[in-house]
């Protein structure tokens, strides 16, 4: 990976849709894109440590982690925001994702964007587009910034 932001340890974002009555292969379809993880209420999904674990809840996730190639925090949205709006003339998983949501009541959806840094530096922020976009799935946005204390950062150093 290029470091174009060599304040950035790790960045990624995420879209996520959860919820008891989630059929997570309904969201594979209407998003065109193969989730990092995904599985039904009731269903078995693997755990750290080779361990197996039911759902208490149905999960539909995508994170960028590994899948993009970049340390700025808005590639890895940009890359999410291409999945729900595709083309400039294709909004189809958007206003499908939407209508999903609308229509199950017991569905809730949101991005996540994860970003740590060095000590001292700015944190990214989150373009207004994205906060756009989410109400209209509508999703929350959460964050997750932090930096390196100041300790830390000397012994990278």
């Amino acid at each position: 990976m290029r470091r174009s932001e060599p304040d950035t340890r790790k960045t990624y974002a995420s879209l996520r849709v959860m919820g008891d009555d989630l059929d997570p292969e309904q969201v594979t379809r209407i998003l065109r894109v193969v989730p990092t993880t995904a599985y039904a209420k009731g269903d078995k999904y693997p755990a750290a440590g080779g361990r197996e674990l039911v759902g208490r809840t149905g999960v539909w996730l995508l994170s960028t982690d590994g899948l993009v190639a970049s340390d700025n925090l808005h590639h890895h949205l940009a890359f999410i925001l291409g999945i729900l709006v595709p083309g400039r003339q294709d909004v189809g998983p958007l206003t499908q994702l939407h209508s999903l949501l609308a229509h199950r009541k017991r569905l809730s959806a949101d991005i996540g964007c994860f970003w740590h840094g060095r000590f001292g530096v700015k944190r990214p922020s989150v373009p207004r587009i994205v906060s756009e976009i989410a109400k209209l799935i509508p999703a929350d946005v959460e964050t997750d910034f932090d930096t390196d204390s100041e300790e830390a950062d000397r012994r990278r150093a």
